[in-house]
C-alpha cells in the first residue's frame, strides 16, 4: 500500500481504505465545520449467481438522495430502522419498512432490495423517505445495449 493510501480495520469484517490523493471538490455539497460529508460511495454487491456487480452512489444530484441520513443493509438494520419508525411515525410507517425489505418492490423483480436509503423529513411533521434499491434488475441485462453512436 503507498504513503497516499491506508488501510484501518474497525472490526474482522469491516476495513476502511482511505486515500489521500488530493483532489477538488467538483461537488455542489460543503463540508460541516467540525464534520465531513459524504459525496459517493463504492458499493460491491454480491449478486445471487455469486459475480460483482459494482455500483457508485452519488449523493451530489438530482436523483432524489440529498439529505440521506442513513443505509441499512441487512434484517437488524431493518428491524432497528423499523422500530424507530415505529415509536416515531406509528406502526404503519414502520411495516411499510419491513414490508420493502421482504418482497419484491415489482412482482417481476429478480431480487429483493439489497439496501434502503433513507432521508430525513423535510421539516418535523413528515415521514422520511425512504428508497429501497438494487433489487429491480438482472446484472448484466440479458441484451446487450443498443449502440450509442
Amino acid at each position: 500500500m503507498s504513503a497516499l493510501h491506508k488501510e484501518v480495520r474497525v472490526e474482522k469484517d469491516i476495513n476502511l481504505i482511505y486515500d489521500f490523493t488530493e483532489k477538488p471538490n467538483l461537488t455542489q455539497l460543503k463540508a460541516h465545520e467540525d464534520r465531513a460529508v459524504i459525496a459517493k460511495l463504492r458499493a460491491d454487491l454480491v449478486l445471487p449467481n455469486d459475480k460483482i456487480l459494482t455500483v457508485d452512489i452519488d449523493f451530489d444530484t438530482d436523483s432524489g438522495y440529498h439529505n440521506n441520513s442513513i443505509m441499512v443493509m441487512d434484517d437488524f438494520g431493518v428491524e432497528m430502522i423499523a422500530t424507530a419508525f415505529e415509536v416515531k411515525y406509528g406502526k404503519i410507517h414502520a411495516d411499510k419498512i419491513r414490508t420493502a425489505w421482504n418482497e419484491r418492490q415489482k412482482e417481476n423483480d429478480p431480487r429483493k432490495p439489497t439496501y434502503i436509503l433513507v432521508q430525513k423529513p423535510e421539516d418535523e411533521n413528515t415521514i422520511p423517505k425512504s428508497h429501497p434499491k438494487c433489487g429491480d434488475e438482472k446484472h448484466p441485462p440479458k441484451l446487450a445495449p443498443q449502440s450509442i453512436t
